[in-house]
């Protein structure tokens, strides 16, 4: 060291310090220095000193690193109004600060050891160096405290913790509200955390609000800046959102750039995409590469995916896929759990192992897997792995029902009608019933229908049956369509009623319901509830018939019968009458003998059509009778005369 650089350092410790001095070190390097010079200075009272001392200590920059410390000066600066302080303190508080990297396990073990009595001498060195300890505990309620102060100072920051804070209630009480306006206000102010929480809340992350239009204009905000939890949460709002068009393309775009930023969620749901070809080219190598990257970030579904992946189409791999599950069951997830006890229950990737799949199953159960409680109630009830325990059923029902799912709720209801493991009550039954069907289970709707169509255990009411078919269709079940339709049609001679039949009949046939097809064929071949129009109609008996629905086979021959001038025109009706007459179809039998009466689109020959018109008479085709008996006359004639 040269003397001049030896006296500028003497002459330089010799001056007072100031805030200036002790920033132009921490310029130069010298962060030791400028450390003892805020010390000085912060003891003094100075809040900017006390700040930057804070921060110092923070990131152990002239001093050793020490968070209780940094937090200390911090709050001396924050309660004489630093705005900076109070917003770091709110945001120390909210998360938590563990202790630095740089302490080692076996110095953190030090640290909380207490001296024996019989050796006092023994106390830790460092304890009584770090007497507070080196984290600092999250605590909401100063989080909230230090948010709010520098919230209302103008700080856009914490502005978006606070709406956190009161979205999630996080020491304060949840207000959705007060989570708006504090979000707004750091949106204002062009803050991405605020433009995110907005958009999150609008989507319905934080409960209750739903405005998925709001949604979608703060999220793609955020999404353009490349904020990664934007453009997961963007994509699964174009997914899944309502209100807004499903854009599945979009969706992958957003959420792989999520995932490439290094998102697990996202990397998940980028996985699932590859897995189902939705958005993206159906790709299982891909849809592996994917979840295995969120596996490895500790996304726990993921796993559970990788293991459906394994376990699914042509190349299954069912020992992969449960060696998969049995880590993430390991790991506490509890699909995963209630996965592998179905492994072992069908002897999948596994030896068959009753106990150990009864064992995984209540695992999951008691981590609050409905399905897991609904089979275990399944098994008791059915007796059929392990010793019939309706009791033991009936209470894992309803752990089922009260987990959300309706099928135990339903389940439950017929061991309370006929008295198995509970009391017979059949009002109880009922109203168990009652709850399934409204929470969306059709099968209960389906039940309640028949039991007030046939009048077992209660009462028979058509316009209860009525309600619950009409409830079953509201939910989805293309039976009950049809089924209402079909009846709509037959005891109705309203016209709005067969419109109603008719778009029924018209949503289920365009999801390839046969019944559904034929007779919307009828309403376009007669006009019930839409115009008439023959070739609409043969287009729907040729989509039923083709796929061997009979009635639609009779029906397609017949309108084509109407039309036909040609023999090959005849043979097509032989054709569809045949098909139908072959499956046993009467009055189709019927119209085939007429045919091999006549002649047309067959040979003529009244032995057969004498055969066919007695098979229809027996399946009670009445109007075969005068046919049997005339063929049988004309036949009996020509006997005579040869």
């Amino acid at each position: 060291m040269s003397l001049k650089t030896f006296l500028s350092k003497l002459t330089a410790r010799r001056r007072a310090p100031t805030l200036e001095r002790a920033e132009e070190a921490i310029a130069e390097g010298r962060r030791a220095d400028a450390a003892a010079m805020l010390r000085v200075l912060a003891e003094g009272g100075l809040a900017p000193a006390q700040l930057r001392l804070g921060q110092l200590y923070e990131r152990g920059e002239g001093v050793l690193q020490n968070f209780v410390e940094a937090v200390r000066w911090l709050r001396a600066a924050a309660e004489q109004g630093a705005e900076p302080a109070m917003a770091r303190l709110g945001e120390i508080y909210l998360t938590g600060l563990a202790a630095p990297d740089t302490a080692t396990p076996a110095a953190l073990q030090r640290i909380e050891e207490r001296p024996r009595e019989d050796r006092p001498a023994a106390a830790s060195l460092l304890r009584r160096l770090y007497p507070e300890g080196l984290s600092v505990a999250q605590n909401p309620e100063q989080a909230a405290h230090w948010n709010t102060r520098a919230a209302e100072a103008g700080t856009a920051a914490a502005q978006a913790r606070l709406g956190h804070q009161y979205a999630c209630g996080l020491g304060v009480a949840r207000d959705l509200d007060a989570a708006e306006r504090w979000f707004a206000a750091a949106a204002a102010q062009d803050h991405i955390a605020g433009q995110l929480g907005l958009g999150m809340l609008y989507a319905g992350a934080y409960g209750a609000r739903h405005d998925h239009a709001r949604a979608q204009e703060w999220l793609e905000r955020c999404a353009g800046r490349g904020n990664s939890t934007a453009q997961l949460c963007m994509g699964l709002l174009l997914l899944f959102g309502e209100g807004i068009p499903c854009d599945a393309v979009r969706a992958a775009e957003l959420l792989t750039q999520a995932a490439k930023a290094g998102h697990p969620a996202a990397m998940f749901h980028v996985g699932e995409l590859y897995r189902r070809g939705r958005g993206v080219v159906q790709s299982a190598t891909e849809a592996e590469s994917w979840l295995r990257r969120a596996a490895s970030r500790g996304y726990l579904k993921a796993w559970v995916l990788l293991v459906r992946l394994f376990r699914s189409g042509p190349d299954a791999d069912l020992n992969t896929a449960a060696v998969l599950c049995r880590h993430a069951a390991e790991l506490g997830d509890g699909e995963a759990q209630y996965l592998l006890g179905q492994f072992y229950l069908a002897g999948e990737g596994l030896p068959r192992d009753v106990g150990a799949a009864l064992a995984w199953y209540t695992q999951a159960a008691q981590l609050g897997n409905a399905a897991a409680c609904l089979k275990l109630g399944i098994l008791h009830a059915t007796g059929e792995q392990l010793e019939q325990d309706y009791r033991s059923a009936a209470r894992w029902y309803a752990q089922a029902g009260a987990l959300g799912d309706p099928a135990g709720t339903y389940n439950l209801a017929f061991l309370h009608f006929r008295g198995l493991g509970v009391g017979q009550d059949t009002a109880r039954g009922l109203e168990l019933l009652e709850q399934a069907a409204d929470a969306g289970h059709v099968p209960a709707a389906w039940a309640l229908y028949r039991l007030h169509t046939d009048g077992e255990y209660v009462p028979a009411d058509a316009a209860l049956a009525h309600r619950w078919l009409r409830t079953a269709m509201l939910q989805g079940d293309v039976p009950a369509m049809v089924l209402l339709g079909g009846s709509m049609l037959q005891h109705s001679t309203d016209d709005a009623d067969h419109a109603q039949a008719a778009e029924l009949l018209r949503r289920a046939a365009a999801q390839g319901n046969l019944d559904a097809q034929y007779n919307l064929g009828v309403c376009l071949r007669r006009g019930l509830g839409l115009a008439q129009d023959d070739a609409e109609a043969e287009r729907c008996y040729a989509a039923a018939a083709s796929q061997g629905h009979t009635s639609a086979q009779l029906a397609l021959g017949s309108l084509r019968a109407q039309r036909a001038t040609t023999e090959a025109d005849w043979l097509e009706v032989a054709h569809w009458y045949r098909l139908a007459a072959e499956a046993g179809h009467p009055a189709a039998i019927l119209s085939l003998a007429q045919l091999h009466e006549g002649g047309r689109g067959v040979p003529a020959d009244h032995k057969a059509a004498l055969a066919l018109y007695r098979q229809a008479l027996a399946a009670g085709q009445t109007d075969a009778a005068a046919a049997v008996r005339r063929i049988e006359a004309e036949l009996a004639k020509s006997e005579i005369a040869a």
